[in-house]
């Protein structure tokens, strides 16, 4: 018995080699593993072709002979066929793939990964062989190679591809019905989705790559989700967008993009799925969040850099020999035209570099007759040429120098350099490219239309006066850009009003410079025109009606008159057109509703201020109030947010309001609640020094904080231990910010979080994790941060020594560090103070390299002597320099482990 078959979820390009490949395997049967996409039911469902298939029932696995694949070569994507290969080794297997990757061994057939599709592969089969395919059979290959190469367009299709739809449609394909089958319109359903992954996207940068990621959750399985990826990434621009859609404890990743040098078919291949460069897709078991690590652990292990070394670096235009006196340094720099140079010896290699600044200083100092190694320094920065840029820019930061030479430091003889100016163009041209693709680096926002405003000159007239004297708080960059937004809105004459936070805080005579305006018209096009008028960079969100203006005081946002509402509790949400009174009724609280009219103004030329909710009485008041009964319902994060703006503002919550985050509680909302979302707001309330115990004292009273962690409150109160611990990490931390200490890194956040937790028992400390989503090192940091404090305190005994002391606190993240400062006495807070100033600075004068050269083998020797000697000069017990140091670890290794030219 011959079988003739494909991968399950069979696609047209599978089912047209399947059927086409009749006419080449007459004696076969034809037998699909699995399902069969939607789009190639309806196809068949018309009734466009019949054909006679097996039933799995229907076959005896050991009469089977010959297997014939079209369209797959991997086992786990061909259902029980796979187990049946896998039972019977002794079948014989022919494919016709054009697939790059595949793991069963292929006697006849062909596979050819140069193409874009199988259906091209077929095609050519058949002219070999002097066959000419029907009119079925040509329209069905269309469909393959329109399908598999995105209607040609894809960066995988090769002129082959082009050929053979050529040929196809010359021996009778309908293009007709590919356009009807291939590209069918998206239903609700389909557009909701697409709705959703523009809500959820999010981009990544990878080695230099933007790279989307969206998470989709579905209560069940959903067909020809494919299609969604590529609009989407065509909406945005992205060079790379992978979708995850989880369903029954299942997620399936689609893949889409066309970046230079990236294959997404083995990037996904490492997850267990597979496909073509510019698409892929795999199917996984386990959650959204842990199915979203594994992608990006493996995107960051597989991505290649965007641009490597080499790719940045020029020649050097000056090169200094080491025998030029500084005098005629100076001038060799003035000539070229350069501010850095190297200095080369007779053979090429790189010994020093100088800059004009040190030139001048030496020169001022009366050394021009000296020679250039008086001024030069010899400490270089060096990166290799396959470095990734990033690498580049991270040197450049470490170091500060003016140019970071390519090729290997242990040769000295750079292949040439990349300058602060090289990196910077590159940075330039990258984000040039965001900007004209509307890169976005959050979760984008939604549709905004537009709306109206109410009529009485009276009142008018006393907004006009309450909006002038507003106005006036600002300061004076941020009032020239609001009479630029309006004049722009006169000559636009398009309503144009500045709303939310800003307002708000002109009111509390607070300094904001980040302003939000809603437009009621074509958002982005009136933020084309004012970034014109400002001469500012202007970032786009066509598909939402948004736009970013960045200038040096501070951001623009732009949006068109929106509102929401919500499906369910605690979802995200949709969004539909609106006037302006519904955009701003959408808004979380009453004091962030009030917004100032800037154009097209009344003929007194005056703004106006608009509060249709009471947000100005509120606000004298010290109020903080929702605006309506289900608002923590639709969206828990408020509670957190009313928490946070209650402390940062000044304001305390109306009863009601408290009464609302009760009825919240009390009906789970916060339970289905995402620990993406509670994570993200808790931080917030976190990362604010003056806002962070007070707020969490005032969620653990609300009964908020019980809802995430009950052991984190008793009777309704934050437990002392927290507190404690919150305080003294408070307290550590301001130390850390006078003492102007920027290494080890400390994120406020991150260290208030870990002082929450410290104190709680290990289960409790795992459901926190498990509730706010974390993964990864933030996850392991919170499970094991009491025992790495309990460890660092043990070793800041009084008699301990530098080099253990140094070794111990060495491990441990900024964060931990400061809640070991927290926890311990004065004696171990000057151990601290004493490693951060001093030990950890201290590194020995040799490197691996002189050992090496000195007869001691690589291995572990090796690195112990370094370790030893490190720990010698830390201790005080050897003395700085290359002779005492390299005595010394020498002295360290045994005899046997010593070559011939250390004896």
């Amino acid at each position: 018995m011959e079988l003739l078959s494909t991968h399950v979820g069979a696609d047209f390009d599978a089912l047209a080699s399947v059927l086409v490949a009749r006419r080449l395997h007459p004696q076969a049967e034809i037998f699909f593993p699995g399902s069969r996409e939607a789009s190639v039911r309806r196809l068949l469902a018309s009734g466009f072709v019949e054909f006679a298939e097996l039933r799995q029932r229907q076959i005896d696995p050991s009469a089977i002979e010959r297997v014939i694949l079209c369209d797959v070569r991997q086992r786990d994507r061909i259902g029980r066929l796979g187990e049946w290969l896998a039972e019977r080794p002794e079948i014989e297997i022919w494919a016709y793939d054009h697939h790059a990757e595949g793991d069963l061994e292929i006697v006849g057939g062909r596979v050819d990964s140069a193409v874009g599709s199988t259906s091209t592969i077929l095609s050519e089969v058949f002219a070999e062989h002097g066959l000419i395919p029907t009119v079925t059979e040509a329209t069905l290959l269309l469909l393959g190679i329109y399908e598999d190469t995105g209607a040609l367009t894809f960066a995988t299709t090769h002129p082959r591809d082009l050929d053979a739809a050529s040929g196809l449609l010359r021996q009778g394909g309908d293009l007709a019905l590919v356009r009807r089958f291939a590209s069918a319109a998206l239903d609700p359903e389909r557009l909701d989705l697409l709705h959703q992954i523009a809500r959820a996207l999010e981009v990544h940068r990878i080695h230099g790559h933007r790279v989307g990621l969206a998470e989709i959750d579905l209560p069940s399985y959903v067909e020809e989700v494919a299609p969604l990826v590529s609009k989407s990434l065509d909406l945005f621009g992205l060079p790379m967008l992978f979708v995850l859609f989880g369903f029954e404890e299942r997620v399936l990743v689609v893949g889409r993009g066309d970046a230079p040098g990236v294959d997404l078919g083995q990037l996904l291949g490492g997850l267990g799925g597979g496909g073509h460069a510019t698409a892929a897709s795999a199917r996984l078991h386990g959650a959204l969040v842990e199915v979203r690590e594994q992608l990006l652990a493996e995107l960051q292990q597989r991505l290649p850099p965007a641009a490597r070394a080499r790719d940045l670096m020029v020649e050097a235009s000056v090169a200094l020999d080491p025998a030029a006196t500084i005098e005629q340094a100076k001038e060799r720099l003035r000539i070229g035209g350069v501010n850095a140079a190297p200095v080369l010896d007779g053979e090429g290699r790189a010994i020093g570099a100088v800059t004009r600044q040190l030139l001048d200083a030496a020169l001022q100092h009366g050394l021009g007759a000296r020679p250039i190694e008086t001024a030069m320094t010899q400490d270089l920065a060096w990166v290799a040429a396959d470095a990734p840029a990033d690498e580049v820019g991270r040197r450049m930061l470490a170091l500060q120098p003016r140019f970071v030479l390519v090729g290997d430091s242990t040769d000295g003889r750079p292949l040439g350099l990349v300058t602060r100016m090289q990196l910077l163009h590159y940075l330039g041209a990258r984000l040039d490219l965001e900007t004209e693709a509307g890169g976005l680096s959050e979760g984008a926002g939604a549709l905004r239309v537009a709306g109206a405003r109410e009529g009485n000159p009276e009142r008018h007239r006393a907004a006009r006066r309450e909006a002038a004297e507003l106005l006036a708080r600002a300061d004076p960059a941020t009032r020239e850009h609001i009479e630029r937004i309006a004049a722009v809105a006169r000559t636009e004459k398009i309503p144009v009003y500045l709303v939310g936070g800003f307002v708000r805080d002109l009111l509390l005579r607070r300094e904001n410079r980040d302003l939000d305006l809603v437009v009621e018209g074509d958002g982005p096009a009136f933020a084309r025109s004012l970034g014109k008028a400002l001469d500012a960079p202007v970032r786009v969100h066509e598909a939402f009606l948004t736009a970013v203006i960045r200038t040096p005081g501070g951001e623009i946002d732009v949006a068109t008159a929106r509102s929401e509402f919500y499906r369910a509790p605690a979802a995200l949400p949709e969004v539909a057109s609106s006037a302006l009174r519904q955009d701003l009724y959408r808004r979380d609280f009453t004091v962030n509703t009030l917004a100032i009219r800037l154009g097209p103004l009344s003929e007194s030329g005056a703004p106006e201020l608009i509060d249709p909710f009471g947000g100005r009485r509120d606000l004298e008041q010290g109020v903080l109030r929702v605006l309506h009964s289900l608002s923590f319902l639709d969206d828990p994060t408020r509670a957190l947010r009313a928490v946070r703006l209650e402390r940062r503002l000044g304001l305390h919550l109306a009863s009601e309001t408290e009464r609302l985050i009760g009825i919240a509680l009390k009906e789970g909302a916060f339970d289905r609640l995402s620990g993406a979302r509670l994570r993200a707001e808790l931080d917030l309330l976190l990362g604010e020094e003056a806002v962070a115990l007070p707020g969490l004292e005032r969620l653990a009273a609300l009964g908020v904080l019980g809802a995430i962690e009950p052991k984190l409150v008793h009777d309704r109160a934050l437990i002392p231990e927290a507190e404690t611990r919150l305080r003294g990490a408070l307290a550590a931390w301001d130390w850390y910010r006078l003492e102007g200490l920027t290494e080890p890194a400390v994120d406020l956040a991150e260290l208030l979080g870990l002082a929450l937790a410290i104190d709680l028992p290990l289960d409790a400390r795992r459901r926190l994790a498990d509730r706010l989503a974390l993964n990864g090192g933030p996850r392991a940091r919170r499970l094991g941060v009491a025992e790495a404090v309990k460890d660092a305190l043990a070793a800041l005994a009084e008699n301990a020594r530098p080099s253990e002391v140094s070794a111990a606190l060495s491990g441990l993240g900024g964060e931990e560090l400061l809640l070991v400062f927290a926890a311990t006495d004065e004696t171990g807070r000057s151990w601290i103070r004493r490693d951060l100033a001093e030990l950890r600075t201290i590194e020995p004068s040799i490197r691996g390299a002189d050992l090496i050269a000195a007869g001691i083998p690589e291995g572990p020797a090796l690195g112990s002597a370094l370790r030893a000697v490190k720990s010698a000069l830390q201790d005080g017990e050897l003395a700085a320099g290359r002779e005492t140091e390299m005595a010394f670890a020498l002295g360290t290794v045994p005899v046997a482990a010593v070559g011939e030219e250390a004896l």
